[in-house]
């Protein structure tokens, strides 16, 4: 049975971290347009048909917590509708009066627990010394209201307030296994996958479209940022890089449309700031306005972080397949030092994985009739995904 947890030292009544886990109480929380239903070692809400913003809220937050030494509101959940609401909406008020608010995408259809970050730091924040109210939402995914129909059900599994985001170091991103977004989170559109290698971004209309990463930090000793995808859309030609490390958005011009995978790299070498430990937020928009004009699926193949301007110069990695159809070897050339290969069923499930070539050849014997998608890495971390055909 979980227990109520002080992630840090208590002074009597002033905390600094603090966890609300739901045990068989509510722990001071409210709802807000929802029912509700006390588990175990959960809360589970229930949206009310035509009631709008379902959530909950905590007015009274005791012991007190000190705002100067934590800054993360984190929710662990699930969003059981598959066709339920597509972003959390926190409001937390501070003793100044102030109010700071954040919007994280989430996913739908959950089976699993889910856990979302939000990041209080700000001018707001940061001159508060306490908290005084905390406040949790759903919305659409393009932030508007939303409307409960009295079927999405949400179980919250615990609420913290912490000392810092849980992060880990990674600098290479290539969506090789099935549903790990990698730690990116939607702003203003959604995800879905990875599948067949890909992650899937699809953008809300009208909106500064973003995937951010919050669950790793980049080493920013590595000044370059190769960033390949497919973009559908006719009208989304722009690409966007945020950083706290650099005033506004680093942008570039894309292709749109497109029918493979491109690669695009942004060289942060002139950036000073760039230094220790950095997050990132990739952004889809128009160079008219900035926003996006379509929802066109952005399809992301890769983003590597590394010290080589290489990828700039030699775009994607090229490869063949042959025979396409095959039945039992597959031959690979490439024009670089392949270094892995994988291989995904046409619903997105890995089948066959290598950490290198032997004679070019890779054995496909136990593989099934149908059709494949085979994603192909070289030694620079470049990947590239073409269709394959297996026949018996």
């Amino acid at each position: 049975m979980k227990k109520f947890t002080l992630l840090l030292l208590l002074i009597p009544f002033f905390g600094f971290a603090q966890t609300w886990d739901f045990t068989n109480t509510d722990d001071g929380w409210i709802e807000l347009n929802t029912t509700s239903t006390m588990q175990s070692d959960y809360w589970e809400l229930t949206s009310i048909n035509g009631e709008i913003k379902p959530g909950l809220k905590l007015t009274s937050v005791v012991p007190a917590i000190d705002a100067n030494a934590v800054y993360v509101l984190a929710i662990t959940m699930k969003n059981k509708s598959a066709t339920g609401p597509g972003q959390l909406k926190t409001r937390v008020s501070t003793d100044l009066g102030n109010h700071v608010y954040t919007f994280i995408g989430i996913s739908k259809g959950d089976t699993e627990y889910q856990t979302y970050y939000a990041d209080l730091r700000g001018n707001t924040w940061d001159e508060a010394t306490s908290v005084d109210m905390i406040k949790v939402q759903f919305f659409h995914s393009d932030g508007t209201d939303f409307t409960g129909t009295g079927n999405e059900v949400f179980d919250i599994d615990k609420i913290e307030m912490l000392a810092e985001l849980p992060q880990t170091e990674r600098n290479v991103y290539n969506f090789n296994t099935e549903e790990d977004n990698e730690g990116f989170k939607p702003l203003n559109g959604s995800i879905a996958g990875p599948a067949s290698g890909l992650l899937l971004f699809t953008p809300a209309v009208d909106q500064y479209a973003k995937i951010d990463q919050i669950a790793h930090y980049v080493d920013a000793t590595n000044k370059f940022i190769h960033i390949s995808l497919k973009n559908t859309s006719p009208l989304n030609d722009q690409l966007r890089l945020l950083s706290a490390a650099f005033a506004g958005p680093k942008t570039m011009e894309i292709s749109v449309s497109d029918a493979t995978v491109n690669t695009y790299t942004f060289d942060l070498t002139g950036e000073a700031d760039w230094t220790g430990e950095q997050m990132f937020i990739v952004g889809i928009g128009s160079l008219a306005t900035e926003k996006t004009q379509d929802d066109g699926i952005v399809e992301f193949d890769s983003i590597i972080f590394d010290n080589s301007a290489a990828v700039a110069d030699n775009e994607i990695m090229s490869f063949s397949l042959y025979p396409n159809p095959a039945k039992e070897t597959l031959f690979i050339n490439s024009s670089h030092t392949v270094s892995s290969i994988v291989i995904f069923d046409i619903t997105g499930k890995q089948v066959l994985q290598l950490a290198e070539l032997t004679n070019n050849q890779v054995n496909i014997s136990n593989l099934n009739p149908g059709v494949y998608m085979v994603k192909v890495g070289d030694n620079h971390n470049n990947y590239t995904t073409q269709k394959l055909v297996i026949s018996k």
